[in-house]
C-alpha cells in the first residue's frame, strides 16, 4: 500500500510539472518583481518598523546629550556671595572669622578636574551621537534586506496559486470522469482509487500553497506593519 501511495504521488508530482510549461509561457517571477514597489515596502518598513522608531530615539537623546555637554561650560565655576549687615550696632570685628569687611563680598570659585573634562566629554557625547547613527543605518541595511527577502518569498507563493490551482482542478476533472467510467464497470478499481489519492494529494498540495501564500503575506506585513494592499 505505500508502494503504491509513492508512486500515486510521483504521477501527480509529473503532472504537476506538466503543467509548468504553460505557465511559464505566461508569466515568469523575474518579470513580475517590481523595483518600484520593492524600494516602497523598504521605504515603509524602515518608516513604520518599531525598532527604527527605538534607534531614532536613541540618535535623539544621544544629540541631547551633545547639545548638554556644550552648553555646560559653566559648570565648573560657582559664584558665592556674603552679605553683612551696615549696622553699627553689630558690625564690630567678629573674632572668630576675623570678618573686618561690611556690605556684599562675591567670590568665584573653579572646578579645574571638570574645567579640564569638558572637552573629553564633548568628543565623547560626539562620538555617542556618530554610534547612534550608525546603528541605524546598519540595521536599515539589515532591514532592507529581510524585507526583499521576504517579498520575493510572497511573490514566489503567489504566483504558485495559478498552477496548483489548476493541477487541483484538472486531477478533480479526471477523477470525476473515471469515478462515473468506473460506475459503469469501465475501468478498475485499481484505476479509480488512483484517481481518488491524486485528487485528494492535488487538494492537499493546493491546501499547503495557499497556507504558504497567506503566512508569506503576514511575515512581510510584520516588517512594513501596513497591508500590502495599502502601499501604493
Amino acid at each position: 500500500m505505500h508502494k503504491k501511495s509513492t508512486f500515486t504521488f510521483i504521477c501527480f508530482l509529473f503532472f504537476l510539472l506538466s503543467q509548468l510549461p504553460n505557465v511559464a509561457a505566461q508569466e515568469s517571477l523575474l518579470s513580475e518583481v517590481s523595483p518600484v514597489f520593492l524600494e516602497k515596502l523598504v521605504a515603509t518598513a524602515q518608516t513604520n518598523y518599531p525598532k527604527v522608531k527605538a534607534l531614532n530615539s536613541e540618535i535623539t537623546m544621544a544629540k541631547s546629550d551633545l547639545s548638554a555637554a556644550k552648553i555646560s561650560w559653566l559648570d565648573p565655576f560657582s559664584l558665592q556671595y556674603v552679605a553683612r549687615s551696615n549696622d553699627a550696632n553689630i558690625n564690630s570685628v567678629n573674632l572668630t572669622t576675623a570678618d573686618l569687611l561690611t556690605g556684599y563680598q562675591f567670590g568665584i570659585s573653579v572646578n579645574t578636574g571638570q574645567l579640564f573634562a569638558k572637552p573629553g566629554n564633548i568628543k565623547k557625547a560626539k562620538e555617542q551621537v556618530k554610534i547612534a547613527q550608525a546603528n541605524e543605518e546598519e540595521y536599515f541595511l539589515q532591514l532592507a534586506s529581510l524585507v526583499k527577502n521576504r517579498y520575493f518569498l510572497y511573490l514566489q507563493y503567489q504566483k504558485s496559486l495559478v498552477p496548483v490551482h489548476n493541477a487541483y482542478i484538472n486531477a478533480k476533472t479526471d477523477f470525476e470522469a473515471i469515478k462515473t467510467k468506473y460506475q459503469r464497470g469501465e475501468v478498475t478499481f485499481l484505476e479509480f482509487n488512483s484517481a481518488s489519492t491524486s485528487v485528494n494529494q492535488a487538494y492537499q498540495i493546493k491546501l499547503q500553497t495557499e497556507a504558504n501564500y497567506l503566512s508569506a503575506k503576514a511575515s512581510l506585513e510584520e516588517l512594513t506593519v501596513t497591508r500590502i494592499e495599502d502601499i501604493k
